[in-house]
C-alpha cells in the first residue's frame, strides 16, 4: 500500500512540476516588441536580455482534430416559437440564436521551423529559436458574408468572444450568436464554399525599446471627449478607443514630445495608448466578452449595436488598408523605375579601377541575409512614406548595383476591433507624464485570420426547435470565460458548476461539472450537462433551470455562488477574481542620479480575508526601469497597497511608507525625504 501511495505522490509532484514549468516559461519570456525578424514563413521576436535568443509567433491557425480525425468544431442553431400579442402584428419568425465552439491549433510545422533556423543563421550565426511566443490572452471575431439589399456581398461580424489559451499551443473558442448571426452562418454552410473566417487578436507581453520621447495626457480633457462620455453607460470597442485617442492628439489633450528623430512614431503612440487604456478602462464584464444581449441590442437612442459597430470598424480598417496599399504600390513602382534608371546609368559608366578592399561592409540598404530580414512592421496600419525598417527581399541579380527600397504592403490593420471595454468607476486626474527613454513594459495585439472553408462533418452541425415535442432531453453547454490554462496553474485550483432542475411533477434532476486544468485542456473549454422530461407539460417552464458555481483558489480561499435561475442554452462561468496587470515604472535619470542599485517593490492585495503579497525587483545596471506584474482582484476592485525600497551604495536602504492606490501604473523613482 505504501508503494502505491508513494507512486501517486510522485505522479502528483511531476504533474505540479510540469504546471509550474509551463507557468515559469510564460513569465520568463521577455520579448523585445520592437525587434522583430521575418525568417522564412515565421515571425520571430528577440529576447531583451539575450540578443541571440528568439521566439516564433504561431499565427497560422487550423482546426484541431480528435483521435478519430474529426474536427473539433460544433455549431448549434436553435429556434423558439413565439406568439404575438393581441395588439401586435403577426410574427412569422421565432426567436433564436446559436453557439459555435471550436478548438484551434496555433502551431507551425517542423519544416517551417527548420527553414526559419537556416534563414536566421544567415544574419546571426549564434541565434537560437527557443520556442513559441506564449500568448497572454486572445479575442476573436467570427466573420461571414451576406448579400445586402443591393445584392453585394458584405462582410459582417456575427460574433465576438474570448480565445482561452490551453496547453499544446491551442485556443478554445466559444461564441454565442444572435438570431441574425446564426442565420447568416447556417446559410453560408449550405454552400459549397462556406465563408466563415475567424479573426484572432492575440495579446503578448514584452518591452518596447528606449525611445527619446515624452508622453503627456491631460485627463480632464481626455474624459470630456464625447466618445468617452458615452462609454460611461455602454461598452466601447478597442478600435473606438484608439480612434478617440487619435482625435485627442489632434486636439492637444494628448501630447508627444520627441527629442531628435524617431522614424516610427506609430510605435510611440501605440505604447502611449496602451498605458492610457489600462489606466482608464477595464475589460467589459471583467473579461472583455460582451453578453449576448449587449451584442445585438442597441446601446441607447438610435446608436448601433456592438456587433454593428464592430462591423463598421472592420470595414473601415479594410478600406484604410486598401488605400494604404494603393499608395505603397504607386511609390514602389516609382522606386523601381528610379533604381532601374540608376542601374542603366551605372552600366554606361567606366569600370572602377579601384574596387573596395576585401571585407568592406556593404551599403546600408543592401540585403545579404538570404532569407531572414529585420525588423517586421507588417502589423502596422500606417507607415511613414519612406521608412527605414521595412522588410526587403532581393534576388542576386538585383543586388549588383542600385537596389529599390521597397515597402511591404499592409496585410491586415494592427488595431484591435473585437476587444470590448468599459470605463473604470474611479477616474484619473491631473497630467499624466511618462518618459519612454528606457525599456518600457507593453503589450502587443497580433492580428491574423483563419478561414476553415468546407467542413465535411455532418455531426458537427445541429439545429433544434426548442418547442418540438420530440425535444425532451436538454443539453446545456458551460464554458469558462476570462481564464486560460495557465491560470489553473497559477491561482485557480478548480471550478464547480452545479445544475438543479425542478420538474413539474415535483422531481429534481441534478448534474455537476468540475473544471480543473486537466479537463480544461482535454475538453477544450466546453462542458456539457443535461436534464430530461418528467411530466413537464408547460414547455416554457421546462426551459427554466438553476445553476450555482463555486471556485477554489490558491491559498485556501474559495467562493460559493448562489442558486441562479436561467433558461439560456449556454452557461458562461466567469471567475470572481481576475488577473490584473500593474506597470512598474522608474525614471532612469533620477535613479542613476541617486545612485540606486536595486529597487524592490511589494504589492499587497486581498483574496477574501487573506492578504497576498507580490514582489518585483528592478536592477538599473541591467537597464531595468520598467516591469509588469499581475495581481488577483475581484472584477470591480481597483484598490491595493504597495511599498518599495531602494538599495544604494554600501548596501544602504531607503524605504517608502506603505501607500494605497488604484492606479494601473506605479512610479518607484520618488521617495519622500521624510521617510
Amino acid at each position: 500500500m505504501k508503494r502505491y501511495t508513494t507512486k501517486w505522490m510522485m505522479a502528483g509532484f511531476v504533474l505540479c512540476l510540469c504546471f509550474s514549468l509551463s507557468y515559469l516559461e510564460l513569465k520568463a519570456q521577455q520579448l523585445n516588441l520592437d525587434n522583430v525578424v521575418k525568417a522564412g514563413e515565421l515571425t520571430l521576436f528577440q529576447e531583451v536580455q539575450n540578443e541571440n535568443a528568439y521566439y516564433y509567433l504561431t499565427d497560422k491557425p487550423k482546426l484541431a482534430k480528435d483521435e478519430n480525425g474529426k474536427p473539433k468544431f460544433s455549431f448549434l442553431r436553435y429556434v423558439k416559437n413565439v406568439r404575438s400579442g393581441a395588439e401586435e402584428a403577426e410574427l412569422r419568425e421565432g426567436e433564436g440564436g446559436g453557439i459555435v465552439h471550436a478548438v484551434v491549433e496555433l502551431s507551425v510545422s517542423e519544416d517551417q521551423l527548420q527553414e526559419a533556423r537556416q534563414a536566421l543563421k544567415r544574419i546571426d550565426p549564434n541565434a537560437v529559436i527557443k520556442g513559441p511566443v506564449v500568448y497572454r490572452s486572445g479575442t476573436i471575431a467570427l466573420i461571414s458574408s451576406f448579400a445586402n439589399a443591393d445584392g453585394d456581398l458584405t462582410k459582417q461580424v456575427i460574433g465576438l468572444g474570448k480565445a482561452p489559451i490551453i496547453d499544446g499551443q491551442q485556443a478554445a473558442i466559444s461564441v454565442q450568436l444572435t438570431k441574425k448571426g446564426a442565420e447568416i452562418l447556417w446559410e453560408s454552410f449550405k454552400t459549397s464554399t462556406p465563408d466563415m473566417s475567424i479573426s484572432f487578436e492575440m495579446n503578448i507581453d514584452g518591452y518596447r525599446s528606449p525611445k527619446r520621447a515624452l508622453i503627456e495626457a491631460d485627463f480632464e480633457q481626455v474624459y470630456e471627449h464625447k466618445n468617452f462620455q458615452a462609454a460611461v453607460a455602454a461598452p466601447i470597442l478597442a478600435a473606438e478607443i484608439k480612434a478617440t485617442f487619435d482625435d485627442l492628439v489632434k486636439k492637444g489633450a494628448i501630447k508627444v514630445t520627441q527629442v531628435g528623430e524617431d522614424q516610427n512614431l506609430e510605435k510611440i503612440m501605440e505604447t502611449a495608448y496602451n498605458k492610457l487604456l489600462e489606466m482608464m478602462f477595464q475589460p467589459a464584464g471583467g473579461t472583455g466578452t460582451p453578453s449576448l444581449g449587449a451584442l445585438g441590442s442597441l446601446t441607447g437612442g438610435n446608436s448601433p449595436s456592438l456587433l454593428d459597430r464592430a462591423t463598421t470598424m472592420l470595414n473601415t480598417s479594410r478600406a484604410e488598408a486598401r488605400t494604404e496599399n494603393d499608395r505603397i504600390r504607386r511609390e514602389n513602382t516609382a522606386e523601381r523605375a528610379r533604381a532601374e534608371a540608376e542601374r542603366r546609368s551605372a552600366q554606361n559608366q567606366p569600370t572602377n579601377e579601384n574596387p573596395p578592399a576585401e571585407g568592406t561592409a556593404p551599403a546600408a540598404d543592401s540585403d545579404s541575409t538570404g532569407g531572414a530580414v529585420r525588423p517586421d512592421t507588417r502589423y502596422h496600419a500606417r507607415r511613414p512614406s519612406a521608412p527605414s525598417d521595412d522588410i526587403r527581399s532581393f534576388s542576386p541579380t538585383e543586388r549588383a548595383t542600385a537596389e529599390p527600397t521597397l515597402q511591404e504592403e499592409v496585410s491586415v490593420p494592427s488595431l484591435a476591433i473585437t476587444a470590448s471595454y468599459e470605463m473604470k468607476r474611479i477616474r484619473q486626474h491631473g497630467i499624466f507624464t511618462i518618459d519612454l527613454n528606457k525599456y518600457t513594459s507593453d503589450n502587443l495585439s497580433m492580428r491574423f485570420d483563419g478561414n476553415f472553408g468546407e467542413l465535411k462533418c455532418t455531426s458537427c452541425f445541429h439545429q433544434v426547435n426548442l418547442d418540438d415535442e420530440l425535444y425532451k432531453q436538454r443539453e446545456l453547454l458551460a464554458m469558462i470565460d476570462g481564464a486560460n490554462a495557465t491560470d489553473f496553474g497559477s491561482f485557480i485550483n478548480f471550478a464547480t458548476v452545479s445544475l438543479r432542475k425542478k420538474h413539474q411533477n415535483g422531481d429534481y434532476t441534478y448534474d455537476e461539472v468540475r473544471v480543473d486544468r486537466n479537463n480544461f485542456n482535454k475538453e477544450g473549454n466546453i462542458f456539457k450537462m443535461l436534464y430530461g422530461w418528467k411530466g413537464d407539460s408547460d414547455r416554457s417552464k421546462w426551459m427554466e433551470y438553476e445553476t450555482k458555481t463555486s471556485w477554489s483558489f490558491f491559498g485556501g480561499h474559495s467562493t460559493n455562488g448562489e442558486w441562479t435561475r436561467a433558461d439560456v442554452n449556454a452557461i458562461t462561468l466567469s471567475p470572481p477574481y481576475l488577473s490584473k496587470n500593474i506597470h512598474v515604472e522608474a525614471d532612469p535619470d533620477i535613479i542613476n542620479e541617486k545612485g540606486v542599485r536595486a529597487i524592490d517593490l511589494k504589492i499587497y492585495y486581498k483574496i477574501g480575508d487573506h492578504e497576498q503579497t507580490k514582489s518585483v525587483t528592478l536592477i538599473p545596471k541591467r537597464s531595468e526601469f520598467s516591469k509588469q506584474v499581475s495581481i488577483i482582484q475581484p472584477k470591480d476592485a481597483t484598490d491595493f497597497e504597495y511599498e518599495f525600497e531602494w538599495t544604494l551604495a554600501g548596501n544602504k536602504k531607503v524605504s517608502s511608507k506603505r501607500m494605497a492606490t488604484n492606479s494601473a501604473i506605479i512610479f518607484v523613482d520618488d521617495i519622500p525625504e521624510n521617510n
